[in-house]
């Protein structure tokens, strides 16, 4: 998938709104509500009958999970759920019990829905997870939030949310002390229908109402924070500069008892002083989010599973597969090629050759240029169809 092929899928998804529009200003501000009309680019994010495909999904029993803040009754169990009746039987137990049922890891089961988280990651060089809400009339959700940013999409009947109009403290995703349960204080009152979304910034407290059956998609993800590119920034450094990477703690469990902590302080005081500096040297802070793209797409969900690839010759079509994409980073003597699920690491040599193939959708064996010969234009076409990047490409159509 091309950077322009992910921001066509997300122009289509989002319109009226511009991707440029999100990612420059709603991604930055406050929570935000989007008209759908029933646009069935959204409505149809899990097929043309969404219940069907969630009641069927048996094996998710083990990792579903549920809320309610007006339960008339304990949750039922989830286990020794074996097929598709008896996980509808569960359901419903949920269901006439006021409980909220959350079906997690979706995108397999949707390739749209797969297509359009895909997409997303393409552009943010983040991870993206999918589930699905899946209500009866009469539940409320307590009031919480979530240490994500979260794409809300509803799909069926309707919903009534319940958002802070305070700004989000923006949460860290792991868990401190907890506090007291939270109060949703100053609210709006907004109402969705299918085709609707809704963009709540992570940490946004909120709860929700159901008057009917209803089901929603939450698509979540954290978009780069300053802490996150300063982390790269620091481990970029910690590549360059042995001082970073001494021991400094050794004695750490004795000093958390009260013992000085002056051995400890010096490098680390040296250390971000030897990183301010770094940061302000031209070309760094580009390499270091280089890097961490690097890292952080092979850290993606892995592409599916090629089938064995069948003879390559010079005149073999091939094409990227519509979940592929890569990023492109070098040293002095190797090229990463970073994937969803891996690395491959390439002699230098072969750059344009690689970059070709990284910003081409379809081509011919042949046609992948640079300074290498037949044998190795043969060689890189197979191992991209072994990891999954590439597929045969079907024949153009006579015209």
């Amino acid at each position: 998938m091309l950077l322009q092929d992910a921001q066509r899928i997300w122009d289509q998804f989002l319109a009226p709104l511009t991707t440029d529009a999100f990612l420059d200003q709603t991604l930055s501000g406050g929570f935000r509500k989007l008209d759908g009309d029933g646009s069935p680019v959204r409505t149809g994010l899990l097929g043309p009958d969404p219940y069907a495909l969630l009641g069927g999904a048996f094996q998710l029993a083990p990792r579903l999970t549920f809320h309610s803040a007006n339960p008339s009754g304990p949750p039922p169990t989830l286990a020794a759920v074996t097929d598709a009746a008896e996980f509808r039987r569960r359901l419903d137990e949920f269901h006439a019990r006021n409980y909220s049922v959350r079906f997690p890891e979706l995108r397999p089961l949707s390739p749209e829905l797969d297509l359009l988280a895909r997409a997303l990651e393409v552009l943010l060089h983040q991870p993206v997870s999918c589930s699905a809400f899946w209500s009866r009339g009469g539940m409320r959700a307590p009031v919480h939030h979530d240490d994500h940013d979260l794409i809300v999409v509803q799909l069926r009947g309707r919903k009534r949310w319940f958002l802070s109009t305070r700004p989000s403290a923006l949460n860290n995703p792991w868990r401190g002390i907890p506090g007291d349960a939270p109060e949703l204080g100053p609210s709006a009152t907004i109402d969705v229908v299918p085709g609707d979304l809704l963009y709540l910034p992570r940490g946004t407290l909120h709860s929700v109402d159901s008057d009917a059956e209803s089901l929603h998609v939450a698509i979540g993800f954290t978009p780069l924070t300053a802490r996150e590119a300063l982390a790269a920034a620091l481990d970029h450094l910690s590549d360059l500069d042995l001082a970073l990477r001494t021991t400094v703690g050794a004695r750490l469990a004795f000093q958390l008892q009260g013992q000085s902590f002056e051995r400890l302080g010096a490098p680390l005081l040296d250390g971000a002083a030897r990183l301010l500096a770094a940061c302000r040297t031209p070309g760094f802070l580009v390499a270091a989010m280089q890097r961490r793209s690097a890292r952080a797409v092979a850290m993606l969900s892995p592409l599916p599973v090629a089938p064995p690839a069948a003879a390559v010759g010079l005149d073999t079509l091939l094409a990227q597969r519509p979940m592929a994409f890569c990023h492109l980073t070098a040293n002095a003597e190797k090229i990463d090629f970073s994937y969803p699920g891996g690395h491959i690491y390439i002699h230098l040599g072969a750059l344009e050759a690689v970059a070709f193939v990284a910003r081409t959708a379809r081509f011919r064996v042949r046609d992948i240029p640079g300074p290498v010969g037949d044998d190795v234009r043969l060689s890189l076409a197979t191992r991209f169809l072994e990891i999954g990047f590439l597929e045969l490409a079907p024949a153009a159509p006579d015209r």
